[in-house]
């Protein structure tokens, strides 16, 4: 690799010339991720989207990567401590000199800040440094091997570096008043060094990994970490413990669904696994840590009496009620009740082949779908359990001429306990049992498919799983969407 005039040696010191000086560039954390079982690290400048480079760490070994990047990143932060100045195309330039050679074969007086987050865990413990250091060797060895190990570790110390230069001349005149300095110097360092608590561990995840969230789904994530920082409180997982995580599971179990610990456990696992993946813990003790009894969903499935008993009950509502279409859209096709309450009128299709459909999508302001897999085309079967597609049809004209854009009357909150306290419990009278809801449609419609016999590329196209397990076997996508009109129809009429 031909290098320029404008780089540097590889050095492990700092001038203190240097550390007066404010950088030119900051630097952010480095990012690790893999391709093709390969780690790579990724560095760029603080705050731009642009300027960064990437290097492969030759390795799909993860301890030996993380390695590798540690060796890399004291390289960079040494080689820019040294030359304050250097442009981010020099800092780069060098990153991937030195790379190439090893994949191969402190900042101003007052604070590391203006450095960039790539400096943020930047402290020693000079105690380990004292414990180098044998007061019974050679005065001259033991000054030399104290100047050694002061220059490396002078990258990574915190706070003021007067003292440490102080340390390394008193070293000369008299090394075991210096060392006792060093000791000093180490109780306040190791003393200042705050807790990694999980509530700083996710201020540090969610930096790295809310853009790859979906809105929805960030806000959740942020509530449940707000649930186990709270639970955890000042515990510096740097030193927790299995006793620890499983105390944490049963504070989480009091009060809550099984269900529900185990997804507050989820979220602390991928915050545990990120952590260790990026150098800011050690050890993680997640694993198995989930909660196996008491996980039988509440949800029911609707028989097929009372399947076709809500819709009659749907039929029996004005042509003009929102309700009535809410009620019949999720006995068709299926659908989550969040899905049918943000139809829209460019959302009802009729396609070339004549088949009528609806597009579950988030396409417009304030629309969500569960995730890339829920956006699809379900037909609607004329006919079924005594559905009247012509009729939705004119309701949906009569939005359109209202000059509404949403088909909904109502919102998604006031739809769901209207469905699930009043309209459900009504239709069904004596036949209604508790865990019976609006959901309770989308078991029913799954069931059938899966006791008739329903291939699971087509129910995975009318259901929308991320996961083929969620319906009954593994995904499959690409169904022509007059096929699955088809299944539909004869499903729904018995014929299939």
């Amino acid at each position: 690799m031909m290098t320029t005039s404008k780089l540097y040696p590889v050095t492990s010191a700092v001038t203190n010339s240097a550390l007066t000086l404010r950088p030119t560039t900051r630097l952010a954390k480095p990012y690790h991720y893999r391709r093709n079982g390969i780690y790579y690290l990724r560095l760029r400048e603080t705050g731009s989207t642009t300027q960064a480079t990437s290097v492969s760490l030759k390795t799909t070994d993860r301890k030996a990567a993380m390695d590798a990047s540690r060796r890399l990143a004291e390289t960079i932060k040494s080689f820019h401590l040294d030359h304050p100045e250097a442009t981010w195309s020099e800092l780069r330039e060098h990153l991937l000199w030195v790379a190439e050679g090893l994949l191969s074969c402190s900042h101003d007086v007052h604070s590391l800040r203006d450095w960039g987050d790539l400096y943020e865990d930047v402290r020693t413990n000079l105690t380990e440094i004292a414990a180098t250091m044998s007061l019974n060797v050679d005065q001259h060895e033991h000054v030399t091997k104290a100047k050694d190990v002061m220059a490396a570790a002078q990258v990574r110390l915190q706070g003021d570096s007067v003292p440490l230069v102080k340390i390394i001349r008193d070293l000369e005149a008299d090394p075991k008043s210096a060392l006792k300095h060093v000791s000093d110097v180490s109780l306040s360092t190791s003393v200042k060094s705050p807790a990694m608590t999980f509530e700083a561990l996710s201020v540090l995840y969610l930096a790295d990994r809310a853009q790859d969230q979906k809105a929805s789904t960030l806000k959740e994530t942020k509530v449940c970490h707000g649930t186990l920082s709270a639970s955890l409180g000042s515990l510096d997982l740097r030193n927790h413990s299995r006793e620890d995580l499983v105390a944490l599971r049963d504070r989480l179990s009091e009060g809550r669904m099984p269900s529900t610990v185990n997804k507050l456990l989820v979220k602390l696992s991928a915050v545990l696994t990120w952590a260790k993946d990026n150098g800011h813990l050690v050890n993680t003790y997640d694993k198995k840590l989930k909660l196996t009894k008491g996980l039988e969903s509440t949800r029911k499935a609707f028989s097929q009496a009372q399947v076709s008993t809500l819709m009659a009950y749907a039929n029996s509502l004005p042509e003009t009620s929102w309700k009535r279409w809410m009620l019949s859209l999720g006995i068709i096709t299926g659908g989550r009740l969040n899905e049918i309450s943000q139809l829209c009128i460019g959302d009802i299709q009729t396609l070339d082949s004549g088949v009528t459909v609806i597009h579950i999508n988030e396409v417009g302001e304030g629309k969500s779908i569960k995730n890339k897999r829920s956006e699809r085309l379900v037909p609607l079967t004329d006919g079924a359990y005594g559905f009247d597609l012509a009729a939705f049809l004119r309701y949906v004209e009569s939005c359109k001429l209202s000059g509404s854009l949403a088909l909904a009357q109502i919102g998604y909150k006031t739809a769901g306990e209207w469905a699930n306290q009043q309209a459900i419990p009504a239709a069904l009278g004596d036949s209604f049992t508790a865990g019976l809801t609006f959901h309770s449609l989308r078991h029913s419609l799954a069931s059938l498919m899966q006791v008739k016999g329903v291939p699971v590329v087509h129910a995975q196209a009318v259901m929308g799983h991320a996961s083929g397990t969620i319906t009954f076997d593994t995904y499959g996508s690409g169904v022509p969407v007059e096929v699955i009109a088809e299944m539909l129809r004869g499903l729904l009429d018995g014929t299939y």
